[in-house]
């Protein structure tokens, strides 16, 4: 008879129990003269019974496939245990313990599933009327003479209803009275006997040497697999949505917390879109574990999940109180006493005034409003048009009001971002860092505001000759003007030094521009052809008055 079942490995016929299947057979010599009649009964019987087996268990039974010969299979018995029944590893006799009866041992697990045990028979002919099946048992967590103990049982099973069929009760008896029998009711103890511990083993007993610690191992790798399977195929609910899905509808992390694919993956987008990545951690609020990269990149895909490296890797930089970044390139720097040198551009800058590094001299910072006066110093001479004027204008008072911005806003205690407050309560959180604080606590003891020159603060000048047209940082995109008809631009967001002709940084002034290379100083045509107007004016109005 063939079978279907067997696919699995677990199920695969053991060479060891089919070959000691058949020395048994050999051992008991010639099968006692039946009459035909028996015979056919017998045959009957075992059929019936083989369909029965099959019917109950299923894909636990493998049937061998032995063409004119005494029929053969494998039942892999799983053992009733308590709910979370608890494994201990008991060192071997001989191991000094102290009097505490815990210390006694050296593992202690709890499993839900414990690993099968693996009955094989042999039916003969004359079976059931006159014999029992042969039958070989293999426990991987056992040593070997509690497995003969559960031989002799067996046998006295068949003792007591001989002429029966019999291998139904014996799978029955192993899953519901094995522990019992042993001695385990409360928790299973796994201990590796000496050679002379061993007694009389019995010759149905697979043989398989593993020690200890392989023992656990495959007892806790066979536990969590089928505690896995168990979950993919139950109905849970999700703590997020409250919604019920089956298990493989469900995401599980290392702490052992789920929650359900779709509430995953928008709680996962929704962190990677606002920028708070570090907050990417298990939804439970009481848990924080971190959810591994690979989970990430399965839930959020391919672009999202770069872009949250890219996030982590940034907040993990700024973190860092010795990481600096290039004026020149953006590059990360790290930062030796105030001073870094840039690995891409090899920019050797002072990192408090972020200027070419200036052994010897102090620092000369200047504020913003600073350096717009020193330019207006030096373009003095210039004459500005009515739109330059108008431009310049609004160039100080948006510098005005950053100024009020920033005198009413305090910096945050963690990463030093100016925070305002429009109304409500006192309770600030950061959306940089995601830091909690008190506004009023804050603004006593850690204002921060930019300190305006006097004359800036009575009047903003305006003989600052600045164009019209915008060019933009390349490197971040930020617009800036002209002063006067110097190309040669600095960009306040970035530090990046770049030419307002060819929009390319500039590394060296000397090499960029020059005969061979850009115009460091023209006119831009807006300008030049309102001086072109401007002209044409006073030639006409002095040859009427003329």
């Amino acid at each position: 008879m063939e079978s279907s079942h067997g696919e699995d490995d677990d199920l695969s016929p053991s060479p060891e129990a089919v070959r000691m299947l058949r020395e048994m057979a050999l051992r008991e010599g010639e099968e006692p003269d039946l009459q035909d009649e028996q015979l056919r009964s017998n045959e009957q019987l075992q059929q019936d019974e083989m369909l029965a087996l099959e019917a109950i268990y299923g894909d636990n039974i493998h049937i061998f496939d032995e063409k004119a010969g005494p029929r053969s299979f494998q039942i892999q018995v799983h053992c009733e245990i308590p709910d979370g029944i608890s494994v201990c590893v008991e060192p071997s006799q001989g191991v000094d313990d102290d009097d505490d009866p815990n210390n006694k041992f050296l593992d202690n697990f709890s499993v839900e599933h414990l690993a099968p045990l693996s009955l094989t028979c042999l039916m003969p002919p004359s079976y059931p009327s006159h014999h029992p099946p042969y039958f070989t048992l293999g426990v991987q967590w056992l040593d070997n003479v509690k497995v003969s103990a559960l031989c002799h049982m067996l046998d006295s099973i068949w003792a007591q209803q001989p002429g029966q069929e019999v291998v139904y009760e014996w799978v029955q008896w192993l899953q519901t009275s094995t522990l019992s029998h042993l001695g385990f009711d409360d928790r299973i103890v796994i201990q590796q006997l000496d050679d002379s511990m061993v007694g009389h083993v019995d010759v149905r007993v697979i043989e398989e040497i593993l020690s200890v610690e392989d023992i656990v191992q495959h007892l806790i790798s066979y536990n969590e697999e089928q505690c896995h399977e168990s979950f993919l195929r139950g109905l849970h609910a999700c703590m997020i949505c409250f919604s019920e899905y089956t298990g493989v509808d469900f995401v599980k992390l290392p702490c052992q917390h789920y929650f359900c694919q779709r509430c995953m993956e928008t709680y996962s987008r929704m962190h990677v879109n606002e920028g708070t990545v570090l907050q990417l951690v298990c939804p439970n609020d009481k848990c924080g574990c971190i959810i591994p990269p690979n989970l990430l990149k399965r839930l959020l895909g391919v672009a999202d999940f770069e872009r949250c490296e890219r996030l982590m890797l940034q907040k993990a930089l700024d973190s860092m109180a010795d990481l600096v970044y290039c004026p020149r390139c953006g590059t990360a720097c790290l930062e030796d006493e105030k001073k870094a040198q840039c690995s891409n551009c090899l920019f050797y800058f002072c990192t408090h005034c972020r200027d070419p590094c200036h052994i010897g001299r102090d620092c000369i910072i200047l504020t913003p409003e600073e350096k717009l006066l020193t330019l207006q110093e030096r373009e003095k001479v210039h004459r500005l048009s009515k739109g330059e004027v108008s431009m310049i204008t609004t160039l100080a008072n948006e510098i005005f009001s950053i100024r009020e911005v920033l005198s009413s806003s305090v910096p945050c205690p963690r990463c030093g971002i100016d925070i305002s407050r429009v109304s409500g309560c006192d309770h600030m959180h950061c959306k940089n860092c995601g830091k909690h604080f008190d506004y009023s606590l804050a603004k006593r003891n850690n204002v921060t505001a930019l300190d305006f020159i006097e004359g800036a603060q009575k009047e903003p000048s305006v003989g600052l000759s600045v164009s019209v047209r915008q060019y933009p940082c390349p490197q971040c995109r930020k617009p800036h003007h002209k002063i006067g008809n110097n190309n040669h631009l600095v960009c306040v967001a970035c530090q990046t030094r770049y030419c307002a002709l060819c929009r390319k940084v500039v590394r060296k002034s000397s090499e960029h521009y020059g005969p061979r290379g850009c115009k460091q100083h023209t006119l831009d045509p807006e300008v030049a052809e309102a001086g072109t107007d401007k002209k044409d004016d006073s030639g006409s109005e002095l040859s009427e008055m003329i």
